[in-house]
């Protein structure tokens, strides 16, 4: 019996879904597992406290953040390898599930915006091109942790309008110096400020606030989008948390520029779970 276990993660979180006999059973959501940010003994650990063990899946196909080079792939295989001793693995990174999701056999420039951001012009089969994920010091633009990080400047430089300053400390019962130790001194900088994008969304349409949500999307039209081989010929999808809440926003930014709108997905699982029932194993 095929029992195929699919799973997208993000810096944040990672969605779980298994197939058996080509259904889905099951599914859960667990912690964000990001080479990048862990060794593979510590997912390891975290693998163990879940229940995905005694699913029993025949086959893993895994895709996430930093599992783009053979380094951050290879810590995540040992991971699971330590864990999943009688299953074939196959890990790929978050944006090949993207593509795969969101553009099927059609070519198309597909670009992942949660809790960071990444692009890739997809011909339907792999990435022809893609461009550098830098993180959210040096890049992620688009990304909820460089919104984060916009939106809070403007907070701690007393820059937003004053009611909506007071029901931010509202929602977020938290100071200055509470904000700059989670920034510098703690683990997952880039979470932490991606938590504010739902905050953000509920201003969109005030102008302090779609001030910096034009400044970020433009930033990534001009780092990304921009830089693809006649990247206005195809259309541009889009899956994460910030794709979803600010779509109408980016859309009306691209087509400003000459570009293609595509689709928007909050989660590329939908499309993997279609694409593996078509490739079963």
């Amino acid at each position: 019996m095929s029992k195929i276990l699919i799973a997208d993660s993000g810096s944040t979180k990672t969605e779980w879904t298994l197939l058996e006999d080509n259904l889905v059973v099951k599914s859960l959501y667990t912690e964000g597992i990001n080479p990048n940010q862990a060794k593979d003994e510590v997912i390891a650990k975290m693998l163990l406290k879940t229940e995905l063990r005694s699913w029993a899946p025949t086959h893993i196909h895994f895709y996430g953040s930093g599992c783009g080079s053979a380094g951050g792939k290879a810590i995540v295989k040992s991971a699971f390898d330590a864990i999943f001793t009688s299953a074939q693995i196959t890990i790929e990174s978050d944006l090949f599930a993207a593509a795969r999701a969101l553009c099927g056999s059609e070519k198309g420039i597909v670009a992942i915006m949660g809790t960071g951001s990444s692009s890739c012009l997809y011909d339907g089969v792999k990435i022809v091109e893609q461009r550098p994920s830098l993180g959210f010091i040096l890049g992620d633009e688009g990304s909820g942790a460089v919104l984060g990080k916009m939106f809070i400047r403007k907070l701690l430089y007393g820059e937003l309008p004053k009611e909506m300053t007071e029901k931010f400390y509202e929602e977020f019962p938290i100071d200055k110096d509470a904000i700059i130790a989670r920034v510098y001194r703690e683990a997952y900088p880039n979470r932490f400020l991606a938590t504010f994008a739902e905050f953000i969304a509920q201003y969109k349409h005030q102008a302090a606030i779609n001030e910096i949500i034009r400044e970020n999307f433009n930033s990534f039209i001009r780092s990304h989008l921009s830089r693809y081989t006649n990247a206005k010929e195809y259309p541009i999808h889009f899956t994460g948390s910030v794709a979803h809440h600010f779509s109408e926003e980016m859309f009306g930014l691209l087509r400003w520029n000459g570009y293609v709108p595509g689709t928007v997905e909050q989660s590329p699982m939908g499309g993997l779970i279609r694409y593996h029932q078509h490739n079963q194993k």
